[in-house]
């Protein structure tokens, strides 16, 4: 199936950067200059089709949009995008992470890798606020990130809980195990460190 690009009026929609002032500054696409994107001043990358300037006109691959955390419906029928304003969706998946206990959400830039992180303060001890910490990440998962990582704060502990967003929502689908999730898991910090010297590892989920 062939990339879909959207052109897309950027006033007022989404705030990218890198706007090519030479034909080559980025490179070419099958003979169109390639166009930088940012978000928040960093660098994101796409899937397959770059984003080009086409004779004066910037296109985006819908890659770019779901990067910069803006959802969106394609009817192949239609041949119509749909797209969900992404201002509105980060307010209220930031109002629901903090619901539950989360300071926010905070997407950054961590070693190439477009990463949602929030940080959890300890409530009633690491099994108890499980249930809360693993609907935040149910919730984060359409941000459109390519990590997920929560730091959960115990007194003057820091612990470190992190996945790729892509493996979890394959979990949310059904296509992979708990058991195969547990694998997939990225851990550190004294809690978890202290689990495995004493040979038996929290298990999350």
């Amino acid at each position: 199936m062939k990339k879909k690009i959207v052109l897309l009026t950027l006033i007022g929609l989404l705030a990218v950067g890198g706007v090519v002032s030479a034909a080559s500054l980025w490179g070419t696409y099958k003979g169109f200059p390639k166009v930088r994107l940012t978000l928040g001043g960093q660098a994101i990358a796409t899937q397959g089709t770059p984003a080009i300037n086409l004779q004066g006109s910037t296109m985006l691959p819908l890659s770019a949009l779901k990067s910069a955390g803006v959802s969106y419906t394609y009817d192949a029928k239609k041949q119509t995008v749909d797209l969900k304003p992404a201002g509105a969706n980060l307010v209220k998946l930031t109002e629901d992470v903090m619901a539950l206990g989360g300071d926010g959400i905070t997407l950054t830039d961590i070693e190439g890798d477009l990463t949602a992180v929030v940080y959890y303060p300890s409530l009633y001890g690491f099994d108890d606020d499980w249930t809360d910490i693993d609907q935040i990440f149910k919730k984060l998962v359409p941000v459109g990130a390519v990590y997920m990582r929560v730091f959960y704060t115990d007194a003057d502990a820091e612990n470190m809980i992190e996945i790729k967003t892509s493996d979890y929502d394959k979990f949310l689908k059904g296509t992979i195990t708990d058991d195969q999730l547990q694998q997939l898991w990225i851990t550190s910090g004294p809690l978890f460190d202290d689990e495995e010297d004493s040979g038996d590892a929290e298990t999350l989920g």
